[in-house]
């Protein structure tokens, strides 16, 4: 009997309205106050990488919400916005 699979992707697309660079950093009290939340903030969003302590993290806010990438990522976004403008 062979396995039959089901596989679904889902696409959503997130308008970047701005971004805050290197607003926090990455460390000991930003876990502690996130763990207990949903969105724990502890990758990057772009990504993926894990954040490790003293790790710059970006904010950027979109028309889904707020979410956090890492520095390398969050110079590229700013980039890109300031392109548009």
């Amino acid at each position: 009997m062979s396995k039959l699979e089901i596989i679904k992707t889902r696409t959503t697309k997130y308008i970047i309205r701005q971004i805050g660079l290197d607003m926090f950093t990455f460390n000991e009290a930003f876990r502690r106050i996130r763990g207990e939340m949903k969105y724990k903030m502890f990758e990057c969003y772009v990504c993926n990488k894990d954040f490790k302590d003293d790790d710059k993290i970006s904010l950027i806010i979109t028309d889904k919400g707020n979410k956090v990438v890492c520095h390398g990522c969050g110079v590229e976004i700013k980039k890109e916005l300031e392109d548009e403008e």
